[in-house]
């Protein structure tokens, strides 16, 4: 197939990249249903699955029960971050080979920009085919791959392929693509917005496109302009080469709902100390703090707040999400999770030892502790209120 010359954009992403790696490394789970995650005893979700378990039903971030029940015959495994991130570095390491412009959207998808690079590799074609050959040679893993004139449509192309996909959409076929397909498949469209397209009698992208857009605006507000640029193709959107993480956070599943606010509390501190260390160690601070509660019933409360200025000190993250909970309605929980938004590297200022936040005197603690658990143990030194009784 040729590829004109707009067709610089690659978009890859691994296969049930968790589930893949487990596949690769025990040969006895290849062709089962793989459902990487919590276990159905504790209460946790599932990460990832492969292929053989989606034929059930199974999909990321449904509670483990649920698969269980829709997948009897699965086989249910932790997560193995280390072996993840080491299969992680070599994809990325061959993706880096052609091309310097690349912007990472998590640890098994990116977007490439080939647009300077096909003197030297041939056409995206080319490259996006080689780029799976080596995957698949080196790593062991599959790598599907969409290439298009802009994200939205090379991100598209790869997801209209998988598994072990390869698929273009170039200019010319973009519409008759995208017509039939449902909203959802839009960048941007989410269940709100989704059941906003439901009400007006809407339910594919050709439908949207036929939508004037002052009737969107009324209906999505300033979104609608973005949804419906996407339905006819468009996205002027580069790519962010110098994207980073923008916020990182922990959350646990509770084995059996908790209704004493000490535990929650408890949970959170622990997550502030763990976050806290995380940001000394990339000189980084925390420009907001967001808590999730998750209830018995599922229903899902979120509560932000911004800093001003922003914050690295366990206690001041502690102290905001304690707040932040305290706004929350009492009930039975069945998950809390702690975020944090990363903000510029820190500048230390004076400050007294009776204040707390961004001194020297709690960045001195902090970092003495951080210090203490990197030489002896993250148990070598806790707080009285995490210690077990």
């Amino acid at each position: 197939m040729y590829v004109d010359s707009e067709m610089y954009i690659i978009h890859c992403d691994l296969d049930a990249f968790f589930a893949s790696v487990e596949q690769r490394d025990n040969p006895a789970l290849r062709g089962k249903p793989v459902i990487v995650g919590g276990t159905p005893q504790s209460r946790g979700v599932v990460s990832t699955c492969s292929y053989e378990a989606r034929r059930y039903g199974v999909k990321s971030a449904m509670p483990a029960s649920q698969a269980l029940k829709l997948c009897p015959q699965g086989v249910f495994l932790p997560v193995d971050m280390k072996r993840y991130q080491e299969a992680s570095r070599q994809v990325f390491k061959i993706l880096s080979d052609y091309t310097p412009l690349m912007e990472p959207l998590s640890i098994d998808e990116a977007f490439l920009d080939v647009k300077g690079c096909t003197s030297l590799f041939g056409p995206s074609e080319a490259i996006a085919r080689t780029i799976k050959e080596r995957v698949l040679t080196e790593v062991g893993l599959t790598i599907s791959t969409g290439i298009s004139y802009n994200k939205f449509l090379a991100k598209l192309a790869s997801e209209l392929g998988k598994p072990d996909g390869f698929k273009v959409i170039t200019r010319q076929d973009a519409r008759s693509v995208l017509d039939p397909l449902p909203v959802s498949c839009l960048w941007g469209v989410g269940k709100k917005t989704r059941q906003v397209f439901e009400h007006m009698g809407i339910n594919t992208i050709g439908e949207v496109r036929q939508v004037p857009l002052e009737l969107l605006e009324k209906r999505l507000g300033s979104s609608a302009r973005a949804i419906l640029d996407m339905a006819c193709g468009i996205d002027l959107r580069p790519l962010d080469t110098a994207r980073t993480a923008r916020s990182m956070g922990r959350e646990i599943t509770f084995e059996q709902d908790v209704l004493e606010p000490e535990q929650l509390e408890k949970a959170l501190l622990q997550f502030s100390e763990y976050l806290g260390q995380k940001l000394r160690t990339a000189a980084l601070k925390a420009r907001s703090v967001t808590i999730k509660v998750r209830y018995h019933d599922f229903k899902t409360v979120t509560r932000s707040r911004t800093m001003t200025p922003s914050i690295f000190s366990d206690l001041d993250i502690y102290d905001t999400a304690v707040s932040l909970l305290r706004e929350t309605h009492p009930g039975k929980v069945r998950l809390i999770g702690l975020q944090v938004e990363l903000d510029y590297p820190r500048e230390l200022v004076q400050g007294s030892i009776f204040e707390t936040g961004e001194t020297e005197e709690n960045l001195l603690i902090d970092k003495t502790i951080d210090l203490l658990r990197e030489r002896f143990g993250n148990d070598a030194i806790t707080r009285a209120s995490l210690m077990k009784k």
